[in-house]
């Protein structure tokens, strides 16, 4: 049986401080005599204090075992330091611990001293760092397991209440090194999927070269677009302070540019502009509003220019009371009379949009007397 008690960092003298009055009452707690009390903290305290000063940083787990027929305080004093050279040698005592190689411990015992200070000791150190290992026999039997658990927890329990602003500060400390964990977390998994789209769109373009029949390649670019509209928020999200929120104007004039260097030619050139009110949006309307764009630019590229070789098409971002106000305008064509309404198309692209300004219970207007414009609204409080 084992149950865990405490964990502790060791990056302060006063954590190791800390430590000490932690140890101190867990083992007056455990029934151990004074000379066993002062053995076992001196022992924890040369341990953590090798972490602190020589790995920078460490920590400590204190838990209690079964051992043999006793109840047994064990600690694991663990850092990532660069290690202990010589380690047989110190332990053989043909090598004298000092200082400078990490062995000469905070108290001057060094590491073979422990040997005489804990009932059994172990120690693993290589490049990635050291772990100490140091177990206690107190004077309880096995079967009063329970009752030990409870009496370390309890003093445990009087040092928090006893000094509650130290208690705060580390529980502060742990919530921010929890935070930063995270973070590094997320940029990872940021950097892999930014892996992961680079490569599905990089296989779109090679099979988009590789198509002979103009269907396919009209659906590989169609699908290129949508890709590399998630492509854009990806790296927005990237670069931006907030890993679920970023910029609107910068990401869309993104995706205007993808589409400009995607379907300009030398047979047509076409400008897209986008201006509006530069506001922060959730990353996945982002990507919603991208794919809108995207969307609607693949069409202006692909039927509103016919027989021309130039046009401009315009994108713009507006807030509208609760609602953002999305406007995409090009100077083409338009629709002439018999020509069907587009909203009511049942291709992918309209079905798709469709459904996304449904997502925001949100409403679609179309108008081609003059050229092409479609404006949605969606409301912000459905995000």
């Amino acid at each position: 049986m084992s149950t865990a008690l405490i964990t502790l960092k060791l990056e302060t003298e006063q954590d190791v401080l800390r430590l000490r009055f932690t140890a101190m009452a867990i083992t007056k707690a455990l029934g151990f005599s004074t000379f066993a009390q002062t053995r076992a903290v001196t022992a924890l305290l040369e341990a953590a204090r090798n972490a602190q000063q020589h790995a920078t940083v460490g920590r400590v787990r204190l838990s209690l075992h079964e051992d043999a027929d006793k109840v047994a305080l064990r600690a694991i004093v663990t850092d990532q330091g660069a290690g202990i050279e010589n380690l047989e040698d110190i332990m053989s005592g043909r090598h004298a611990s000092t200082a400078s190689d990490g062995a000469g411990l905070g108290l001057g015992l060094g590491l073979r001293g422990l040997s005489r200070l804990a009932d059994r000791q172990s120690i693993r150190s290589s490049a990635e760092g050291t772990e100490i290992e140091l177990l206690f026999r107190t004077p309880l039997k096995s079967e009063a397991m329970i009752t030990a658990v409870r009496s370390a927890t309890d003093a445990i329990s009087k040092i928090r209440n006893a000094d509650p602003v130290t208690e705060l500060t580390e529980q502060n400390r742990v919530l921010i090194e929890a935070l930063t964990e995270r973070d590094l977390l997320m940029k990872e998994v940021h950097h892999r999927t930014g892996n992961n789209l680079a490569l599905i769109g990089a296989l779109i373009r090679m099979s988009r070269r590789d198509a002979k029949a103009p269907e396919t390649v009209s659906v590989l670019s169609d699908l290129e677009a949508r890709v590399q509209s998630i492509i854009r928020v990806h790296e927005q999200l990237q670069r931006s302070a907030r890993v679920d929120h970023l910029q609107a104007l910068p990401f869309l004039r993104e995706v205007a540019a993808n589409a400009e260097d995607a379907f300009n030619s030398g047979a047509l050139k076409v400008s897209v502009s986008v201006n509006g009110d530069d506001r922060e949006i959730p990353s996945s309307m982002a990507i919603d509003l991208g794919l809108l764009v995207g969307e609607l630019l693949t069409n202006a590229y692909k039927h509103a220019f016919v027989g021309r070789s130039e046009g401009s098409i315009s994108v713009e971002l507006t807030e509208q009371d609760d609602a953002l106000r999305l406007v995409v305008a090009d100077d083409g064509r338009g629709l002439t009379e018999g020509d069907a309404r587009p909203e009511r198309s049942g291709s992918l692209g309209w079905r798709m949009i469709r459904s996304m300004v449904g997502k925001y219970a949100g409403t679609t207007e179309v108008d081609g007397t003059d050229g092409m414009r479609v404006q949605f609204i969606l409301p912000m409080h459905q995000v």
